[in-house]
C-alpha cells in the first residue's frame, strides 16, 4: 500500500500561485442579498479560516507549500451558532473557538470572498448546507486523490465552493508543482508512497486557498 498516510502534510505542497477564476456572467443578474438568518458575529457563512499545528505532518506542509497555514476549514451556522465545517477523520462541524483552540497558539486567519454579498445568495447558502451534510462522515483522504469517496481539508472547502456557489477559489495543481526538496518532506513521501508517489495527481493545498485574488482577510489573530 503505497499510498499511505503522508499526504496531510504533502498534498499542500509549494506556495502558491494563485488565479482567480471569474464567476458565470448570468450570476451578476441574480438579485442578491447577504444572509439575513445569521446573527451579527465576525463569522459569517462561508468565510474561510486558516491555522496551523506543529504535528510532523504539518510541519511538511509547511516546507512543502512555503505557507504558515497546514489546515482549513470553512464557517457555517448551526443552530444559531458558528462552526467549521473540516475534512479530518472524518469530515465534520466543529464549534469556532474549539476549532481555533486546536491550532497552536490558538491563532488563526479569517478570510472572505472579496465580491460575497453579489457572489454568494441566500439560495445557495441553502443549497451548501444541503451538500455539507451530505460529506459528513465522509473519510479523510491520506492520499489525497481527486474523488468525492474520501475528502482533505482544502479539498473539501475548494469543492464547497465550486458546487455551491460556483466559484473556483484558484486554480488546481498537481503534486510535483509542490516543493519536494527538504529532507523532511522526503523522508515522510518515501515513508508513505516508496517510490512512486502520485506527482499527477490533482491537490489544491491550504496554501492555494489563502493565497486566492478572490478572497481577503477579515481578521487574524
Amino acid at each position: 500500500m503505497k499510498k499511505i498516510v503522508l499526504i496531510f502534510g504533502l498534498v499542500m505542497l509549494v506556495g502558491a500561485s494563485i488565479y482567480g477564476l471569474a464567476r458565470n456572467s448570468v450570476k451578476a443578474t441574480k438579485n442578491l442579498a447577504g444572509y439575513k438568518n445569521q446573527p451579527d458575529s465576525a463569522f459569517m457563512e462561508g468565510d474561510i479560516i486558516f491555522q496551523t499545528s506543529q504535528s510532523q505532518q504539518c510541519k511538511a506542509v509547511k516546507l512543502a507549500t512555503h505557507s504558515e497555514y497546514s489546515h482549513v476549514g470553512m464557517i457555517t451556522w448551526v443552530n444559531g451558532k458558528p462552526v467549521v465545517l473540516e475534512a479530518v477523520e472524518p469530515v465534520r462541524i466543529t464549534p469556532v473557538q474549539e476549532w481555533i483552540a486546536h491550532g497552536t497558539g490558538s491563532h488563526y486567519t479569517l478570510m472572505r470572498l472579496k465580491n460575497r454579498k453579489t457572489e454568494i445568495l441566500d439560495s445557495e447558502i441553502e443549497v451548501s448546507k444541503t451538500v455539507a451534510k451530505k460529506f459528513l462522515g465522509v473519510h479523510y483522504d491520506l492520499y489525497f486523490n481527486w474523488s468525492d469517496d474520501q475528502l482533505y481539508c482544502s479539498e473539501l472547502v475548494w469543492k464547497m465552493y465550486k458546487r455551491c456557489y460556483g466559484v473556483e477559489l484558484c486554480a488546481l495543481r498537481k503534486m510535483k508543482d509542490f516543493d519536494l526538496s527538504s529532507p523532511e518532506v522526503k523522508a515522510i513521501m518515501k515513508q508513505r508512497y516508496g517510490n512512486n508517489p502520485p506527482l499527477e495527481e490533482n491537490v489544491v493545498a491550504p496554501s492555494d486557498l489563502s493565497n486566492s485574488a478572490l478572497l481577503y482577510v477579515v481578521e487574524k489573530k
